[in-house]
């Protein structure tokens, strides 16, 4: 039995069938990334300049028996290593969701395809965000997107992407640091040709994890800002944010020469937060 399974089967036969679910969330988010992770923080504006490179480590410590978890960041700043940020919660397991710590009406929730997405329902006039993992054996990647409302006149209370944040990590264990320390600004790259070999959605508030149609997203769809990071990671994502629209953010990762997995969080309204689509993807 792996690690994952050991902590799903414990909590699940510790609840009742209406806390199943949830209570499998939170036992997948302890095996999945429930350890010390070290790497770089990335930030960019909403036209893709880069503007801070910081160094990271990040802990996650379950409790004994589970019923919290402690997250410890810690950031450097590259250009000026006395520049050091220390931040520290304390998640506790109670359902209906995973609560993010820094705004307590976002949710967190975690496939079983090792994707996971943090947000809340789109609010008029203020700050929409969300964030997008994806995990790779011992790699974490994840994107935080944030989207500002418009200042001009007359925009219909529309919002305008205005930062990005690209976290790169692994475990602490791994003798190697597998994350390129090329120049970070963003790029344009030709994005391959992919077959999708495997998609399902994870439902927003109810945890319901069902498979769903192949179908390759239109990564160049019109209205749509593309950036291409080092190692592999893109993200697509719209200009604006209107209310009411249907909308997708998608973090897409060649994690190998011949994969790419991406993590689509799917807005369908205003009245709740996104479902999470996973795709694992090979390159034709």
């Amino acid at each position: 039995m792996n690690n994952r399974d050991h902590f799903e089967k414990e909590g699940l036969s510790q609840t009742n069938q209406s806390e199943e679910k949830f209570f499998q969330q939170w036992h997948r988010f302890i095996a999945d990334h429930g350890f010390i992770w070290k790497g770089i923080l990335s930030r960019y504006d909403g036209e893709g300049r880069l503007t801070e490179v910081l160094n990271s480590t990040r802990k996650f410590t379950p409790a004994s028996d589970a019923s919290e978890i402690e997250h410890y960041l810690c950031f450097i700043n590259r250009d000026d290593p006395s520049k050091v940020i220390e931040k520290q919660w304390t998640l506790e397991k109670c359902a209906p969701g995973i609560v993010h710590p820094v705004n307590p009406e976002s949710t967190t929730m975690f496939s079983s395809y090792l994707s996971g997405v943090m947000s809340r329902p789109r609010r008029e006039n203020d700050v929409n965000y969300a964030e997008i993992y994806l995990n790779e054996g011992n790699r974490r990647v994840s994107t935080v997107i944030a989207y500002h409302p418009d200042s001009s006149e007359e925009t219909n209370n529309r919002c305008v992407l205005a930062k990005i944040s690209l976290f790169r990590e692994v475990k602490q264990e791994e003798s190697s640091f597998p994350w390129s320390e090329e120049k970070i600004e963003i790029t344009t790259r030709e994005y391959p040709l992919v077959q999708v070999i495997n998609s399902s959605m994870l439902r927003f508030g109810t945890f319901d994890e069902i498979p769903v149609s192949n179908d390759a997203v239109d990564w160049s769809e019109e209205g749509r800002l593309i950036f291409d990071f080092p190692d592999g990671i893109s993200l697509n994502v719209p200009k604006t944010l209107e209310p009411g629209d249907e909308t997708h953010l998608i973090l897409s990762w060649r994690y190998s020469p011949e994969r790419i997995k991406r993590a689509i969080a799917q807005f369908s309204d205003d009245s709740r937060g996104p479902d999470l689509i996973t795709q694992e993807c090979m390159i034709l």
